[in-house]
């Protein structure tokens, strides 16, 4: 207490009672000589009432002594006086990052304010900065926090402020379920279509990735697949090794962190696929009531070639009831040309208007009830976008020695990638049982 004593003994600093009976109960008072000389101690708040010039007072909240000039408090330069604590604000928390935001003090002490530092309660976690917020890193999942902040100068470090609100952070994602590896297409050698459903929880936070892994030994390894950052429930995972068995598991991304992987997948073996080879897309059936049009939409654009098989009938006996065809169901303006019958008719090349192929393979309702045309349409190249599509059919039909035998192939003139392909008769609609087939065929 030298030291205090050697201040105390500058300043006149007694005091009586009625000053005494000014300061709070956080105040107290001590005897520090013989000559019952006294000073004052408390926090910030609880200063005297009305001092006395020449008083002394312990600033607590400051860690400085303080003297009354007549007008104001002043520290008194031993140590030289701490910041008043800040004011806290309202915390906020995204994966295991809290922002802490704060008002600094209007009383930097004797010394400007060089930082200041967010606490964690629990675990003692702290962050620093020169300004709010202070971000407070490395928290753990599933935990509830509150957060204080101090202020620091060349003279210390301030008292903390209140805490702050509870913030919870968000817990890792559970694992996917479901994984699935197949070749559903089947027109690219080496690759797996894998897919997963989403995990139950995500523990709080949005799932923003997956992660898929594949192994070829069982799992003693995994070797992550690298297809960037998506939230799909698949993913095509490529430059597999033929003929090679793999197993597959997905785990879960969100704002935490990566979550548990899932089951492993049952084993799939990538096979070389023969050039040509043909996988079905859609199959329509008309049933008893007919239909006026067939479509089929959202054709996947993963094939060299597409193959419509179709075996319909037309329900109107006029004449005229030919099969009509428009790709993306365009109303352009087309030229065809083609064999009918044995050969002998030749059509020359004409305007068509409506995006129309019509074709004279589906018998009319004036043909015996059973009787039912077939066609083959090889659309190639449907998905370039750096030609116009080739579009041929064969096809007829036979009721009973007499019928038609139908060759042509036409060009849509158009560059745009097919993806939807719609049929109707020029005439009346398609009769109960016609039936389209779509399928893809595979490139060499």
């Amino acid at each position: 207490m030298s030291r205090i004593r050697d201040i105390a003994n500058l300043f006149s600093a007694n005091t009586d009672a009625a000053t005494d009976a000014e300061v709070t109960s956080a105040v107290s008072t001590h005897a520090i000589s013989s000559t019952s000389r006294h000073y004052k101690s408390g926090a910030h708040a609880s200063r005297p009432v009305s001092p006395t010039a020449g008083d002394l007072y312990f600033n607590t909240s400051k860690k400085a002594f303080e003297t009354w000039n007549g007008s104001e408090w002043i520290s008194v330069a031993v140590n030289g006086a701490v910041p008043l604590a800040p004011t806290i604000g309202t915390a906020t928390v995204s994966g295991l990052t809290a922002s802490v935001p704060f008002t600094g003090p209007t009383d930097f002490g004797d010394a400007a304010i060089t930082s200041y530092t967010a606490t964690s309660t629990p675990g003692s976690i702290t962050g620093s900065g020169a300004s709010s917020p202070i971000s407070v890193s490395g928290l753990s999942a599933n935990t509830s926090y509150t957060f204080a902040v101090t202020a620091t100068n060349s003279f210390g470090t301030s008292l903390a402020s209140s805490s702050s609100n509870s913030i919870t952070t968000a817990d890792f994602p559970g694992a996917p379920t479901s994984v699935s590896a197949s070749d559903p297409a089947g027109n690219n050698d080496g690759y797996a279509l894998v897919s997963w459903s989403a995990p139950a929880s995500n523990g709080g936070s949005a799932i923003t990735d997956y992660i898929v892994q594949y192994s070829s030994n069982s799992g003693s390894t995994w070797t992550t697949f690298s297809d960037g950052t998506s939230t799909s429930t698949s993913a095509t995972v490529t430059g597999l090794t033929l003929n090679t068995a793999y197993i597959f598991r997905v785990a879960a991304v969100n704002a935490v962190g990566i979550g548990s992987y899932s089951t492993a997948s049952a084993s799939f073996t990538p096979v070389a696929h023969d050039a040509g080879a043909m996988f079905p897309l859609q199959v329509i059936t008309v049933g008893a009531a007919g239909a006026s049009s067939i479509s089929f939409t959202n054709i996947p654009a993963t094939y060299a070639h597409l193959q419509v098989r179709m075996i319909a009938r037309g329900v109107n006996s006029a004449s005229g009831s030919n099969l009509i065809l428009k790709p993306n169901n365009d109303t352009g303006t087309y030229a065809q040309h083609g064999l009918v019958g044995d050969g002998s008719a030749v059509y020359s090349d004409v305007s068509l208007t409506d995006g129309q192929f019509p074709w004279y393979s589906v018998p009319l309702a004036n043909a015996s009830a059973s009787v039912f045309g077939a066609s083959v349409i090889d659309i190639l190249d449907y998905a370039n976008t750096n030609k116009n599509k080739t579009v041929r059919m064969l096809g007829g039909w036979d009721n009973n020695g007499s019928g038609q035998i139908t060759f042509q192939s036409q060009v849509w003139v158009s560059t745009t990638a097919i993806s939807s392909l719609y049929f109707t008769l020029a005439n009346g609609n398609f009769a109960q049982y016609s039936q389209f087939a779509l399928y893809g065929v595979k490139s060499a």
